[in-house]
């Protein structure tokens, strides 16, 4: 055996281990919680520079053009750290970029388009909350939400937003007008 030999082993026995982790965590990570089955089974992507993880604590890390996707559902930022909650396979997700960013696009049961950014997006599987944290964004059928912190619930669509602790930061929302179609 050459000296290089079990560099090259180790590489690939951590590429297996990852995949056998994804692997494990795909059913936990139900990051578009739905009552609709067909949507629970799709499978999540994550593709990243770099890929760490601890299965004892049931916490593993992404790091460097994270892209998370799940459906029509995309997050992309520079860092997720995904720790399992529990053994009912609930979850915490915490994506941070400069920004981080949300896609969702419609699907069968939701026409509705939502994007956004901030500079962390905590996602639990348990409520189906996204939290938006620092200088966040979410766009909605045209309208636009700005705010220090803002929840929305995949699951209803309801959207809350926060303002900041400055004496002078507050909440910014724009409406668009309805078409003359009524929508």
């Amino acid at each position: 055996m050459s000296p290089t030999r079990p560099e090259h082993r180790a590489p690939r026995s951590t590429l297996i281990a990852l995949a056998l982790l994804v692997a494990a965590l795909t059913p936990a990570l139900t990051l578009a919680a739905t009552s609709d089955s067909s949507k629970q089974k799709l499978p999540i992507n994550i593709q990243a520079n770099n890929a760490d993880f601890t299965q004892k604590s049931g916490v593993s890390t992404y790091t460097g053009n994270v892209h998370l996707t799940r459906g029509g559902l995309t997050l992309t930022g520079n860092k997720l750290v995904v720790t399992q909650m529990n053994d009912k396979h609930q979850i915490k997700a915490v994506l941070t970029g400069d920004p981080a960013h949300i896609d969702k696009q419609p699907d069968s049961s939701d026409n509705e388009v939502v994007t956004g950014h901030a500079q962390q997006i905590e996602y639990s599987n348990a409520s189906s909350v996204i939290t938006l944290r620092g200088d966040a964004v979410i766009n909605r059928n045209g309208d636009q939400i700005r705010g220090a912190v803002i929840t929305h619930n995949v699951d209803t669509g309801a959207t809350h937003a926060e303002r900041g602790q400055g004496k002078d930061e507050r909440v910014h929302i724009t409406i668009q007008p309805a078409n003359q179609d009524g929508s």
